[in-house]
């Protein structure tokens, strides 16, 4: 009988977990499974650490921490300029280069002067409120912060305004001002700033530096069509393509 119940107890969270992963967007998708994969890694590098297997525990280790974010080693490839930073009229954001970090504060509206991490998701979602009806990408660049630090957040949005559905508006996808994905005008001195780069960076740290953003804040790696838009833009301004 123990068995029958552990069996119906496991299926039923098999389902729920089934439900919510149809929830997701491809890119809050690919931030969950990825932090699954690194906790099965970092369990069995513990059992296998504990079986006397160091040899083969260490390396699953490394990786499973790799797959959140945490690179022990880092510091033997850091290079100058790890910080990006991306702006509108409604926000400041930087971005880590090493672990896809995004902190951000508030330039304008209600919440002027607030540090994002310290705001609550209703706040956020007041705050988002203020975004969309700006006529920039203020919504989008929030929409990337918040995918990241609470991937339900669409749910709360749909609760509030009773529809089906979080994205809420043509801002939600980048589709402000400048086309769906961004693409406005962007001078030299921004497209700097957006690869976390000084005056003078060789064509090799311009491409390093768009490859390193590239592999945190891509929509497949759990980022925005918004944040790649920029990343991609800021690199062909930069190498004048």
């Amino acid at each position: 009988m123990p068995y029958v119940l552990a069996l119906i107890v496991g299926l039923a969270l098999v389902v729920a977990a089934g439900n919510a992963f149809t929830r997701l967007n491809p890119g809050q998708l690919a931030i969950v499974l990825r932090r699954s994969a690194a906790t099965m890694l970092l369990g069995a590098a513990g059992f296998l650490a504990l079986r006397g297997m160091l040899p083969v525990a260490i390396p699953l280790f490394l990786f499973g921490l790799g797959l959140l974010g945490i690179r022990p080693f880092a510091w033997q490839q850091r290079t100058p300029g790890q910080k990006s930073r991306v702006a509108t009229s409604l926000l400041a954001m930087e971005l880590d280069h090493d672990s896809g970090n995004m902190e951000g504060r508030v330039l304008a509206g209600r919440f002027t002067g607030r540090e994002l991490a310290t705001m609550e998701l209703r706040e956020l979602l007041d705050l988002r409120e203020e975004a969309l009806a700006l006529n920039d990408q203020s919504s989008a660049l929030l929409d990337a912060f918040l995918d990241r630090r609470d991937p339900v957040w669409r749910e709360a949005w749909a609760a509030r305004h009773g529809t089906g559905r979080g994205d809420g508006s043509r801002a939600s996808n980048g589709s402000g001002r400048g086309g769906r994905n961004g693409r406005t005008a962007m001078g030299r001195e921004e497209a700097l700033q957006v690869l976390g780069l000084a005056e003078g960076a060789t064509e090799e740290e311009i491409r390093a530096a768009h490859r390193r953003m590239m592999k945190n804040y891509h929509p497949d790696h759990g980022g925005s069509d918004y944040l790649a838009a920029k990343i991609n833009q800021a690199k062909d301004v930069l190498l004048g393509v």
